[in-house]
């Protein structure tokens, strides 16, 4: 009879623990999904705080690494001065890296951390700048290896051709001069690349970015076709909120 109350007893404290592992896997679950919902909404200083609470011993915690790369670029974005905006995305950087190291086989920390990159442009010297863009395109081609079916990642990319295409002589010839030969970046490439974000999501963003890379090629009726077709969709997340303010105002301009 003692050993049957003991193996009761036993399984007891067994299922117990079983049941606290499940509650606290949910938990995680719950609070990662509030995250990636305060996000979307410009919540970033509560996702912040829920990413805080988190510990590097709960279950897949790299899930929370990305997540707080990208809570601390939207936070960086925000930002009231230069200095501290630029603050943000270097830890955006640092978490991002983190990121990679805790699941090298998932897409969003490469994703971020080109991010983080690629936002740390505005605040840094030409020389860095250069450094930087290497590695931007490095990571965002290896997230999409990893996940094909992310839009962002080909938007991301398609910046990276906009941005290095419009490189002034000066830069090129700096950059040549101290890394070699920059990687080829064209419009022509960017415009490929949107038109496969659209097909996989079509978004305000996408849109928009395509707009920019028309315009720049001197397609002034395809240009204003984006701006339009920019205003039928919804953000879907902030900056996309700023970016339909933008496109209202240039269609409005435009003759």
């Amino acid at each position: 009879m003692r050993n049957h109350n003991r193996t009761v007893w036993l399984i007891a404290i067994l299922l117990t623990l079983m049941n606290l592992g499940s509650v606290s896997q949910a938990y995680e679950e719950t609070t990662l999904q509030q995250v990636d919902e305060l996000l979307t909404q410009g919540e970033n200083v509560q996702a912040w705080e829920s990413l805080q609470r988190l510990s590097a011993e709960d279950t897949d915690y790299e899930e929370a690494l990305w997540r707080m790369a990208r809570a601390q670029y939207e936070m960086g974005r925000l930002a009231g001065t230069d200095k501290d905006a630029l603050r943000f995305f270097q830890e955006s950087e640092k978490y991002a890296r983190a990121a990679i190291a805790a699941a090298p086989d998932r897409s969003d920390g490469y994703k971020w951390l080109a991010i983080a990159l690629g936002a740390q442009s505005k605040y840094i010297d030409t020389k860095t700048q250069v450094k930087h863009s290497r590695e931007i395109k490095g990571n965002i081609e290896k997230a999409i290896i990893l996940a094909p079916d992310d839009d962002i990642s080909y938007l991301i990319l398609s910046r990276w051709h906009y941005k290095m295409s419009g490189l002034n002589y000066f830069a090129r010839i700096f950059a040549n001069m101290i890394y070699g030969e920059l990687p080829k970046a064209s419009l022509e490439e960017s415009e490929k690349l949107l038109l496969q974000a659209i097909e996989l999501h079509d978004r305000v963003s996408h849109r928009y970015n395509l707009y920019k890379v028309y315009a720049r090629m001197g397609r002034a009726d395809d240009a204003k076709a984006q701006l339009e077709k920019t205003l039928t969709l919804p953000a879907t997340f902030p900056e996309e909120a700023e970016e339909l303010i933008k496109a209202r105002g240039k269609l409005e301009k435009s003759p």
